[in-house]
């Protein structure tokens, strides 16, 4: 289990929240990396992934008012079924979850794409980064599984994150929208290693459930 978390630590530096689309691989050893990305990409990964609102109504295309200091919240779960039907958050996901072998070391993870004028902005977030996209939007990083119930919780912070943790749920603080000239792009994807990441740092595995956030 340590070996999760220490790979879920290097994610940070390889793929995590950095400056620029175009940011490779930092702060580790690159030979090494380029060697991985030389060999067949082969992706194995059965997991289907949805995100959801807070009626586990399945998201298409999401269409909200452009207006900064509004909170826009979103559940994950391993599957696409247009309604969930249960109301309990922790069924729906155990529900999925356990339909599934052997997915022990996948790790959920997210990106965001998306223009301030001319510029384009495209990063990953595989564990908490409240200011990633600092000064458009915070984000906030939510395990409601692992939680007892009736107990008030918060978004995790580095420190809360182990290796089971999951990222059920995603809430995104709106603050500096107007600044923002296209839809944002919003990915949830799951992955187990760093060989489901390209060069670049864009994920490339099939699991993943992609929504436009249209400001209107």
């Amino acid at each position: 289990m340590k070996k999760i978390a220490l790979l879920t630590f290097l994610f940070a530096f390889i793929v995590g929240c950095s400056n620029g689309s175009n940011q490779v691989y930092e702060n580790i050893d690159t030979n090494y990396i380029e060697d991985n990305q030389k060999q067949e990409y082969i992706d194995e990964n059965p997991i289907q992934i949805g995100i959801y609102e807070n009626d586990y109504t399945l998201v298409k295309n999401y269409v909200t008012t452009k207006e900064n200091f509004k909170d826009l919240i979103f559940s994950v779960y391993y599957t696409n079924e247009e309604n969930l039907g249960n109301r309990n958050q922790k069924y729906n996901w155990n529900k999925f979850y356990s339909q599934y072998t052997n997915i022990e070391n996948y790790k959920i993870g997210f990106s965001f794409s998306f223009y301030v004028g001319e510029e384009k902005i495209e990063k990953n977030i595989l564990g908490p980064d409240i200011y990633c996209f600092e000064p458009y939007f915070y984000v906030y990083l939510y395990d409601d599984i692992n939680q007892q119930d009736g107990v008030f919780y918060s978004h995790l912070e580095e420190n809360d994150v182990d290796d089971d943790t999951i990222f059920s749920s995603i809430k995104i603080y709106l603050v500096d929208v107007y600044k923002i000239t296209s839809p944002i792009e919003f990915t949830a994807f799951t992955y187990d290693d760093y060989d489901d990441f390209d060069s670049y740092g864009k994920y490339r595995g099939k699991s993943k459930y992609t929504i436009n956030i249209y400001l209107s």
